[in-house]
């Protein structure tokens, strides 16, 4: 019974300097894991494989600033600034380190946050993650901030997949909701022209050496917004995990693989 409540998502919120923070939290002990969403999404990208994590640790799945119950305020769009926020939430909760996991924009943010706070990162798992080349489609991201109807979320939303799947809809339609209201929509716009649009000429290559702790890197063969990156733009010797017929979500698409490799991985990088 105690596991089972313990597994439990429970919602918070923690108001910190730079906007309200909300997140959700299950589980208990061990190094939590940090999980961080893509653009246009929240806390419930990762209802796959939260459940599961937290077996063996604390899970917090957090919306980032501009997405869900978080603030709206998201500056001049950078994201890079989202990181020192994170580090505001994290002491507000009292957690001195955690495994981060970033999707997408979420790999973004991990990465600054792993930069710069080291100590408080000990591990990177990055999830078809941005901020690693000037390959992704800058068009999708503007369509999605833009969308007029719920049909034209749908239709976003099947192209984050490799395959027709059940809850794409769904997705689609929670995209809709998000650009359809004005401030929402206002954020996101921000953050294309603050981090994404410039990016999308001339992003250089990540300088590994400033990332001292193990990191992987997990992605869908199929993935139509940020391919997978070329060798040389990967960090030397972390493993590269591929999943057949699976796009932008392997998450989601293939989440019973996507998560026994994330806890093999967070496990082997707790402290012994």
């Amino acid at each position: 019974m105690s596991e089972r409540i313990e597994r439990t998502p429970r919602r918070g919120r923690a108001d910190i300097d730079g906007g309200p923070a909300a997140y959700l939290s299950m589980g208990r002990g061990g190094v939590p894991a940090l999980l961080l969403h893509g653009f246009a999404g929240d806390s419930l990208t990762w209802q796959f494989n939260a459940a599961a994590l937290a077996a063996d640790r604390r899970v917090l799945a957090v919306d980032l600033p501009g997405h869900g119950a978080s603030t709206l305020e998201v500056g001049d769009g950078r994201v890079g600034a989202f990181a020192p926020w994170l580090l505001r939430l994290l002491d507000a909760l009292e957690i001195p380190r955690v495994h981060a996991v970033g999707h997408s924009m979420g790999g973004c943010v991990a990465l600054e946050l792993a930069r710069l706070a080291p100590d408080r990162v000990a591990s990177l798992s990055l999830v078809a993650s941005a901020g690693l080349g000037p390959d992704f489609d800058l068009e999708f991201l503007r369509r999605v901030a833009a969308l007029e109807t719920v049909e034209e979320g749908r239709d976003c939303a099947a192209r984050l997949f490799a395959r027709p799947w059940l809850l794409a809809g769904r997705v689609g339609e929670v995209m809709h909701a998000q650009a359809a209201a004005p401030r929402r929509r206002a954020a996101l716009e921000r953050i294309i022209a603050g981090s994404f649009a410039e990016a999308h000429r001339s992003t250089g290559p990540v300088d590994w050496t400033a990332f001292p702790m193990p990191i992987q890197l997990l992605w869908g063969r199929e993935d139509r917004i940020i391919p997978v990156p070329t060798a040389d733009r990967l960090p030397p010797g972390a493993p590269l995990h591929l999943f057949d017929k699976a796009g932008h979500l392997p998450h989601s698409e293939a989440a019973t693989p996507v998560t026994a490799i994330l806890r093999d991985f967070l496990s082997a990088c707790d402290p012994q």
